[in-house]
């Protein structure tokens, strides 16, 4: 199949480091030199070399960490979706976790604008005791008359599966109707943020601690927190109106899982 843009991206642990061992890159899809702030888990960007997705785009990335291996890997800018009056953006991905690896993926903002239809799936394939941290917000984009809400709908799914078995299927859909504001949908909020953590001590007790972490930054947000069977990962849902509000919560939650989980520093990630 042909792609608008498509990554493919491997790294193994050589003695203490974690290298590049292949990258395949084409379209309009590229990813940057590993950045060594952090020896054993460098960063990695992932670039649009385009102004935004638009009508019947389809994107690719793939990602595999051998044994022990950890990687960051975050985009360089917001996602921005323009009218598809054709043809839906499709952007998928598969992630593959060796046993003992870790992946922090941190996503700059999508933004829909009016008339966009995107449909977004990740697959996360995982081994027993392999990690993920995974980021992404929803936001929309205005109209020409000023209005939120006008793009035509998102899907989003999210599968992980550790050992074979699925652990958690995250299922969003976004079509905006005149109610999508209402109880039971948005209520009354415009922006989504989700920040999924699986980790072999992410369990009831992390997410106590972390709702400890968030409950008094959550002026104008409404959030929640659950656990995913067995107990080694949990899932944030944030609801807000103001991007940057968003993405301080998840960016807390991110940096508390990086301080308590992987006994490392916050690190940051913005290019401005």
């Amino acid at each position: 199949m042909s792609y608008t843009g498509k990554i493919e991206l491997e790294v193994v642990k050589k003695q203490q480091k974690t290298v590049l061992s292949s990258c395949y890159q084409e379209g309009a899809f590229r990813a940057s030199r590993p950045i060594y702030t952090d020896e054993e888990m460098p960063l990695v960007y992932l670039v649009h070399v385009g102004g935004g997705y638009v009508d019947g785009d389809s994107y690719y990335t793939v990602l595999k960490l051998e044994e022990s291996a950890a990687l960051t890997v975050a985009t360089q800018s917001s996602t921005k979706v323009y009218k598809t009056p054709v043809r839906p953006v499709s952007q998928k991905t598969a992630i593959h976790l060796k046993s003992g690896s870790v992946l922090e993926y941190v996503q700059d903002p999508l933004i829909a604008y009016e008339a966009a239809r995107f449909v977004q799936e990740t697959s996360v394939y995982m081994e027993g005791g392999a990690s993920l941290f995974y980021s992404d917000i929803i936001t929309p984009g205005w109209a020409h008359d000023g209005s939120l809400f006008a793009y035509g709908w998102i899907r989003s799914k999210l599968k992980v599966w550790i050992d074979g078995e699925l652990i958690l299927f995250d299922h969003l859909r976004l079509e905006p109707d005149h109610d999508i504001g209402g109880i039971l949908q948005m209520d009354g909020f415009t922006h989504l943020g989700t920040f999924t953590a699986v980790h072999p001590l992410a369990g009831r007790e992390f997410l106590d601690a972390l709702y400890e972490r968030l409950e008094g930054m959550d002026a104008g947000l409404r959030f929640g927190l659950s656990i995913l069977p067995p107990g080694y990962g949990m899932v944030l849902r944030v609801l807000g109106n103001r991007t940057g509000s968003v993405e301080r919560l998840i960016e807390a939650a991110r940096t508390f899982a990086r301080e308590t989980l992987l006994h490392k520093d916050s690190l940051f990630l913005r290019k401005y």
